[in-house]
């Protein structure tokens, strides 16, 4: 990332902070390209995805390319680019510099360079794939000028940073579903979501909650009130939330994203709490008070098991008997009781954990279910 100075570290920061405002507010990913651009030492900036199925791209959000290159390489020249095939065969989490590919010499001497890339003085490209499914490939891709050189060492270390941030961004933005609907009522918006919704300040009073979340607080299984604070009914959900809450308050940077809290319940479903920093700007445009200081959404997850499951299979390319073992660990628990449901021993259900557990990097079934936690959206209609 450079010589590590403070200034780099805290532009670092800032960057990943204005990536995060993105999800909440759309209209702040050209800044978060631009200041990218920046930070990479590129011309260009865009999020951008290539449907396999249909072998078509989409500029999502795209800075520092005028309209018209912009039409040109979607109608005429991005079925030339000869970076296309490498990029469909990349995996998520790849970062890729044109100059540092074997097709290099190929793509400075293709059409496509020659007639679209060059005049324009561009010379060189960085990406991150930040996310790969078997139809659809999604990354950061940016655009190096002539007058910057080839793509070093620090450059392609500062994309790697970003991703991951990227790709949390935009999950969230997915979920909130910003791309696609203007909010425009805070409260009508919220009633219609599944999820349970409040909206806290830092000492955990309660701002707002929307119609699911009003139903839990009546039901006080979950959540009840307190002096006009909200509190989790068990101890260790309460725990949680409020080292989240320290977590979110403490944290001078972006870095790190906030653990899903289990909430357990006497009987019924799983739920998890899932908690969202709120920034100045989306309290502005929801018209929350000022000291609104994170949303939290409450979730069964029943909701979205086989989704998330699906999501950590597709990233850890687990085998269809491992991916039946992690959904009974969800559901069920227990290495007999899984053994019993499947129809399988103990020690093939054992093996089977194993395996999952040299994949995921958890330790144990709790960070399994954690793990799937993470990966279910929070706000389902």
């Amino acid at each position: 990332m450079g010589d590590g100075s403070v200034t780099e570290i805290e532009r670092a920061s800032g960057i990943i902070g204005l990536i995060y405002d993105a999800a909440i507010d759309p209209s702040l990913w050209l800044d978060a390209l631009a200041e990218t651009c920046a930070f990479c030492r590129c011309a260009v900036g865009a999020l951008y995805s290539h449907d396999m199925t249909l072998r078509e791209p989409t500029f999502h959000m795209l800075w520092g390319l005028d309209a018209y290159h912009t039409k040109t390489y979607l109608e005429q020249y991005a079925p030339t680019n000869p970076l296309i095939p490498a990029h469909l065969a990349a995996d998520a989490g790849d970062i890729l510099a044109a100059s540092r590919m074997p097709l290099w010499n190929d793509f400075v001497n293709s059409s496509f360079f020659r007639d679209w890339g060059g005049p324009q003085g561009f010379l060189d490209s960085l990406s991150a794939i930040i996310e790969r499914t078997p139809t659809r490939l999604s990354m950061v891709s940016c655009i190096r000028h002539e007058r910057e050189g080839l793509v070093d060492d620090v450059s392609f270390a500062r994309m790697g940073l970003l991703r991951p941030h990227f790709l949390r961004a935009i999950k969230i933005g997915q979920a909130l579903e910003l791309r696609t609907v203007q909010v425009t009522d805070l409260a009508d918006t919220l009633d219609g979501l599944a999820a349970g919704v409040f909206i806290i300040d830092e000492r955990g009073n309660l701002a707002h909650s929307n119609a699911s979340g009003r139903k839990m607080l009546a039901e006080e299984k979950i959540f009840c009130l307190r002096g006009g604070r909200l509190q989790a009914v068990t101890p260790a959900a309460n725990a949680g939330i409020a080292a989240s809450l320290t977590h979110m308050r403490d944290s001078k940077t972006a870095l790190d994203r906030v653990p899903a809290v289990a909430l357990e319940v006497e009987t019924g479903p799983r739920y998890f709490a899932h908690l969202l920093p709120l920034t100045a700007g989306f309290r502005h445009k929801m018209g929350l008070p000022r000291s609104a200081s994170a949303a939290i959404f409450v979730v069964k997850t029943a909701l979205d098991v086989t989704a998330a499951t699906e999501m950590i299979g597709d990233e850890y390319r687990l085998t269809p008997a491992e991916l039946r073992v992690l959904r009974a660990v969800i559901e069920i628990g227990g290495v007999a009781e899984i053994a019993s449901t499947l129809a399988i021993s103990e020690e093939t259900t054992r093996t089977h954990l194993r395996h999952l557990f040299d994949k995921t990097d958890a330790r144990s079934q709790v960070e399994l279910v954690k793990l799937v936690a993470e990966r279910i959206s929070p706000l389902r209609t």
